[in-house]
């Protein structure tokens, strides 16, 4: 691992932290609102720990063409994070949905973190707003950490295409209460 990576420890230590600010969020503020609100009181608590968040990073695409060229898409074309956690090297990418987490919200985590040399962590926190016979709501953070290592796609011509390995984990905060109150 260079020297530009956080260490996994810390990296786990930082997501178990961020899933108990983000749960208390969640019972105090409530289930069934908007990803801006639970954003805006997120990076409140984080500055109160002393995280230093940045918001709303906005960054180029940068893919390599067919000569190995690096090349940047510009024409208003652009990735935004919602959340960066800078010292640390992370990325927090927030949802506010009524199920748990699609494989399309860790895509696109993996595809931000594959833009940045400069994150090699990052973490989708769902904030599930969904009452049922086996569910309350709850806060799920999905946790992709680059590995240090590489692998190659190979395409239907033979060409190889580098991309980064990672390591995943998830977090969970308890379930809200009950409706039994109202």
């Amino acid at each position: 691992m260079s020297s530009n990576t956080i260490a996994y420890p810390t990296i786990k230590k930082t997501a178990e932290q961020i899933t108990a600010i983000c749960e208390r969020i969640l019972f105090t503020a409530g289930p069934f609102l908007k990803e801006g609100i639970y954003q805006d009181l997120l990076v409140h608590e984080l500055r109160l720990k002393g995280l230093d968040p940045s918001r709303e990073m906005v960054f180029n695409y940068k893919f390599s063409d067919s000569n190995s060229n690096d090349i940047i898409i510009g024409n208003n074309q652009f990735l935004r994070s919602d959340i960066e956690l800078p010292p640390l090297k992370g990325i927090l990418e927030l949802k506010s949905s009524g199920a748990a987490t699609k494989d399309d919200n860790i895509w696109q985590l993996r595809n931000y973190l594959e833009q940045r040399s400069d994150r090699n962590w990052g973490l989708v926190i769902n904030f599930i707003s969904k009452f049922g016979a086996r569910t309350s709501p709850h806060v799920q953070c999905d946790l992709l950490v680059k590995s240090g290592k590489t692998y190659s796609l190979i395409t239907t011509n033979g060409e190889s295409i580098v991309t980064n390995q990672y390591f995943s984990d998830q977090f969970c905060s308890k379930n809200y209460a009950e409706l039994s109150h109202i």
